[in-house]
């Protein structure tokens, strides 16, 4: 699968007046039909997040994609949410209906066992676990 350049998705508005905006990415198929779509935390219509804390992206991402619901952000195709530790951890992906969510791990969670406990979890339940950037 691939993928190519996010569009604005949607703008919510957030706590203290100001809107949340989602980026949905496309990811294609072989034959490039798309596939999902990761969504990506905005806090401005320009195609970058400015704060550096990823689990206030991950989480902000989460509260958008309930606010608007998966259907409607991703025309009913899945989801792929960047999952921090925390965001694992604390099982937020599970707010998400497992039929249209996807679990993304970055490459900069460790795989503790913690973390490798959370995601047999969510599997369990039924979400689909896709690794960004993944290297052996």
């Amino acid at each position: 699968m691939s993928a190519s350049k996010p569009s604005l998705a949607s703008g919510v508005p957030a706590p203290g007046g100001r809107c949340s905006f989602v980026a949905r990415q496309p990811i294609l198929t072989a034959d490039e039909k798309v596939f999902g779509y990761e969504l990506l935390f905005r806090d401005g219509i320009e195609d970058y997040f400015r704060e550096t804390d990823a689990d206030a992206a991950s989480r902000r991402t989460l509260d958008t994609s309930l606010q608007v619901g998966l259907e409607i952000l991703c025309d009913g195709r899945r989801g792929f949410v960047n999952c921090t530790r925390e965001v694992l951890l604390k099982d937020y992906m599970t707010l998400l209906p497992s039929t249209l969510a996807v679990v993304e791990v970055w490459e900069s969670v460790p795989a503790d066992d913690l973390v490798i406990a959370a995601l047999q979890r969510l599997k369990q339940a039924g979400y689909l676990i896709a690794l960004d950037d993944f290297h052996r």
